[in-house]
C-alpha cells in the first residue's frame, strides 16, 4: 500500500545521508582530501553546481516543450532564479570585484564603473521580481501541497531547511572550525539536490494540470 511516507522515500532518503555524510567527510576522510573537499574548486562545489545545473537545464527542456504554454511564465522565472542561483555558488562576482553584488558596499566603490553597478543592480531587481511572482502566485498551493506531503512540495521545503542551516553555520561561529565548514558545504550540496528533485517531481504535476486546462477548453 501506497503512503505518504513511501512516496516521499527519495527525500526521506537523501535528508538521512545528509548527517551522515557529515560525519564521513569531517572525521573518517583522510585530512587532506576532507580540507580540500570543502574548498571554493572542491568536489562539493562541483557536485552543488552540478546539479543546479541540471535543474537548469531540466527547465529550460520544459520552457521549450509546446505542451506547456501557460507554465511557460513560471517555467521562466524560476530558470532566472535557480540561474542566478548558479551564478551566485559559483561565485561568478569574482570575475569582476571581490565584494559580492548582493551587498550595499558594493554600489558605494568609486572603483567599480557606473554601468557595472547599474547592470548588477538590474540584474537583481530582475531576480526580486520573479521570487515575488513565485511567492504570490504558488506559496499557497506549495504550503497546501506540502501540508498532503507531495514530494515536490517536500524537496522545496527541505531545500529551504537545509540552505538555512548552511546559512546559519557560515554566519555563526562554525564557520570557524573545519566541521563547521563541512556543515556549511554540504548542506549547500544538499539544498541543490532538492531543487534538483523539486524540479523533477514537480514536471508531471505541470504536464497533468495543461491537460487539464486543454480539456476545459475543448468542452467550452
Amino acid at each position: 500500500m501506497v503512503t505518504k511516507w513511501t512516496t516521499n522515500l527519495v527525500n526521506l532518503v537523501i535528508l538521512g545521508l545528509l548527517p551522515v555524510y557529515i560525519v564521513i567527510h569531517a572525521y573518517l576522510l583522510p585530512d587532506s582530501l576532507s580540507y580540500s573537499g570543502i574548498s571554493d574548486p572542491g568536489f562539493i562545489s562541483i557536485i552543488t553546481l552540478t546539479f543546479l545545473a541540471c535543474s537548469l537545464l531540466a527547465l529550460l527542456t520544459l520552457m521549450s516543450n509546446k505542451k506547456l504554454k501557460s507554465a511557460r511564465l513560471t517555467i521562466m522565472a524560476l530558470a532566472y532564479v535557480i540561474f542566478i542561483y548558479f551564478l551566485r555558488e559559483a561565485d561568478f562576482h569574482r570575475l569582476f570585484t571581490l565584494e559580492h553584488v548582493t551587498r550595499g558596499k558594493y554600489y558605494t566603490m568609486q572603483s567599480v564603473p557606473l554601468w557595472e553597478r547599474l547592470f548588477a543592480a538590474l540584474v537583481l531587481l530582475l531576480l526580486v521580481i520573479c521570487i515575488v511572482y513565485l511567492l504570490i502566485k504558488y506559496s499557497r498551493i506549495t504550503w497546501k501541497k506540502f501540508r498532503l506531503f507531495e514530494p515536490w512540495s517536500v524537496s522545496v521545503f527541505l531545500w529551504f531547511i537545509v540552505l538555512f542551516i548552511s546559512q546559519l553555520s557560515d554566519k555563526s561561529g562554525l564557520n570557524d572550525i573545519h566541521v563547521g565548514r563541512v556543515v556549511e558545504e554540504c548542506s549547500e550540496c544538499w539544498a541543490a539536490i532538492f531543487i534538483f528533485l523539486a524540479v523533477i517531481q514537480v514536471t508531471p504535476m505541470l504536464f497533468t494540470h495543461e491537460l487539464s486546462l486543454n480539456e476545459t477548453s475543448k468542452t467550452q
